[in-house]
């Protein structure tokens, strides 16, 4: 596939984030230059460790299945298809590899890719964002002034990719990142610190992990 400018379109995804049950696993990314990029996601009920030791490896409650409802991709990317499909329940001590073909963006991007295994229906705080800010360096910019409403599980992950470039310039460092209460700051992707060196743009997620109770109002990223 070719861009609007002739040349063949690059996607370089600087992590792949699997989210499942509040927590997020992080894997290597990958460069591409297909239009539809297949990933394969080794997942093993693994009951006598919490810590990610291999690709996929979750901690699931002792002795119980997994059992996951849907799988779903985050934007600018969609799911193609999806072996095994879903739902599938994993039995405690069991492992299943998840075939995960996805539409790669119609233009070039450099960003992370979060893949969500949902399950069974969880305890849920609403949470109603009016908008989302970024602070950089004392400045705050609005990033996004849609208002959201979710309905996420307590104490859950909230990801979101922004564009930094909306507040940054190229070849500015970011060495620290946190998030105004009562959220807070749970991970990034990439890692920190990062320099903005591709100048086309700099897509960072943020990994927020929620309150355990209901939330409206703004939602403030800090970056330095």
């Amino acid at each position: 596939m070719f861009n609007l400018f002739g040349g063949k379109r690059k996607t370089t995804i600087t992590g792949i984030n699997i989210r499942l049950q509040g927590a997020v696993h992080q894997l290597k990314g990958l460069e591409s230059g297909d239009s539809v990029i297949e990933l394969r996601i080794p997942f093993r009920n693994k009951v006598h460790s919490d810590m990610l030791t291999d690709a996929g490896v979750f901690k699931a409650q002792e002795g119980k299945p997994i059992s996951i409802k849907e799988i779903k991709v985050s934007d600018p990317f969609s799911i193609v298809g999806i072996e095994p499909k879903a739902p599938v329940e994993i039995k405690s001590g069991d492992a299943v590899e998840f075939r995960i073909r996805v539409n790669a963006p119609e233009h070039n991007y450099t960003g992370p890719l979060t893949i969500s295994f949902e399950t069974a229906a969880e305890e849920v705080v609403h949470i109603e964002i009016a908008r989302t800010i970024l602070e950089w360096k004392g400045k705050r910019t609005e990033i996004e002034s849609s208002a959201r409403m979710l309905n996420v599980q307590k104490n859950g992950i909230i990801v979101e990719n922004v564009q930094l470039y909306k507040a940054m310039s190229f070849g500015d460092i970011v060495t620290s990142a946190d998030v105004e209460f009562p959220f807070r700051m749970a991970s990034t992707e990439p890692k920190l610190p990062v320099k903005l060196d591709t100048p086309n743009g700099y897509i960072m997620g943020f990994f927020i992990q929620a309150p355990d109770h209901s939330y409206s109002g703004d939602l403030v990223i800090k970056i330095s």
